[in-house]
């Protein structure tokens, strides 16, 4: 089995290429049994996200892994352009850049961690579509494995480089999380990420200023309540977190309105202004008692965060090159296992035979010497069977020189399947 792994990434292709390229399920659905049916694949796989669209598909035959590449080049970006944004690697390298993809290590931001649901879920739908092979499904299954022990074994994805985990990592810093107050005016993917990690953490009640549909519906996914902006600073003003993510052009809290949050003058308040132009009037900065995190200070941090995750990618690598190595030596086992079965059953056969046939000429034998006889033939035969196994072993991903091997020893190259 040959595996290939094709596609256009961030790292080559804009935004425009990728969006254009990109496979929702439904299609990949569609898409994967007529690769299969039509490339003459063994397997396939399409991972899709917003930053990549790759195919991992496995052939029998590795004189066809180059027309295979560069039919998906035309498929994806057709003309000159596909040269210059598809990616494709073969055999070893393919594996490597599979389970680099899913432990993050190939992502637009290092070490993020979503990916490996994605590959999961591509891993599923190849699945549901019957484009999986053996061995297509073991390197998946590897590339999740390896993931895992990435994660865990190393610093990767340990620091937050978003701006929501990070915001909400600052916050546990600064503040004790369980049982704080909090209100959250801006409902969008930022705002909404940041208060669903502090509930995470343990932070809570929630109150959710009201600003469409978006705002109830958090709101309620935070088991809070909605109250309406002008509200704000006004009748709910016990609060010890505020996250503000608001695409408003002017700050939506002014001095006078982070004074109406605070229990008491000097009570601590802290404010994680995370958008962009700024929600929070930075004069509030002078305040007694309150503590203010804008896009700068998370810049900070999520730098240093990447810094470190960035100290972590050697021992990440050696961590894959290690399975790449496992993998592929599992997979040449599994491609010399025929040719292995078909010597033991022709040399068994010939064992008994010549067995049968000796004890003929021998007359009448107790059970015993039978059986003592039989324990012979069966360590002499393993014995001579050693060298030859270990052969095909070590030659499966040579067809000719399995095909030799096979020869020499008399099985005319005819491995069942």
């Amino acid at each position: 089995m040959t595996l290939v792994a094709v596609g256009v990434s961030h790292h080559l292709a804009p935004v425009a290429v990728r969006e254009r390229v990109h496979l929702d399920g439904t299609t990949v659905r569609a898409t994967l049994p007529s690769l299969v049916r039509h490339a003459g694949l063994g397997g396939a796989v399409c991972l899709s996200t917003c930053n990549r669209t790759e195919f991992y598909v496995s052939t029998d035959d590795p004189a066809r892994a180059a027309q295979t590449i560069d039919r998906f080049r035309r498929y994806l970006v057709p003309g000159p352009l596909g040269q210059r944004y598809v990616h494709a690697a073969v055999g070893a390298e393919a594996v490597g850049h599979v389970f680099r993809v899913a432990s993050g290590l190939d992502s637009m931001v290092l070490g993020e961690g979503q990916i490996l649901a994605q590959l999961k879920r591509a891993h599923r739908l190849a699945h549901e579509s019957q484009t999986l092979d053996a061995a297509l499904d073991l390197v998946m299954r590897r590339a999740v494995t390896v993931a895992k022990r990435v994660r865990t074994e190393t610093g990767i994805g340990r620091r937050a480089v978003g701006i929501a985990q990070a915001a909400a990592d600052e916050a546990g810093r600064r503040r004790e999380l369980r049982g704080a107050r909090v209100l959250v005016v801006g409902a969008g993917q930022i705002g909404a990420g940041a208060a669903r990690l502090l509930r995470r953490g343990g932070a809570g009640p929630f109150l959710v200023a009201e600003r469409g549909p978006r705002s109830r519906a958090l709101a309620a996914g935070l088991a809070g309540s909605i109250c309406h902006p002008t509200e704000v600073g006004g009748s709910w003003p016990t609060v010890d977190i505020v996250v503000c993510a608001t695409s408003q052009a002017a700050p939506v809290l002014t001095a006078a309105a982070v004074t109406g949050l605070q229990e008491a003058p000097g009570r601590p308040l802290l404010l994680l202004d995370l958008a962009l132009p700024r929600d929070v009037d930075p004069a509030v900065r002078g305040l007694p008692g309150v503590d203010l995190v804008d896009l700068d200070d998370l810049g900070r941090a999520i730098r240093t965060n990447l810094a470190a995750r960035c100290d972590e990618v050697p021992a990440a690598t050696h961590l894959i090159t290690v399975a790449v190595r496992d993998t592929l030596t599992e997979l040449d086992a599994r491609r010399a296992a025929p040719a292995i079965r078909h010597l033991l059953e022709r040399t068994d056969g010939v064992r008994e035979a010549e067995l049968t046939r000796t004890l003929g000429r021998l007359g009448p034998v107790s059970s015993r010497e039978r059986e003592q006889l039989d324990r012979l033939t069966r360590a002499l035969t393993a014995k001579l069977l050693h060298a030859p196994i270990r052969y095909l072993r070590a030659h499966a991903g040579d067809p000719a020189g399995t095909a030799s091997a096979l020869e020499v020893l008399g099985l005319d190259g005819s491995a069942p399947g």
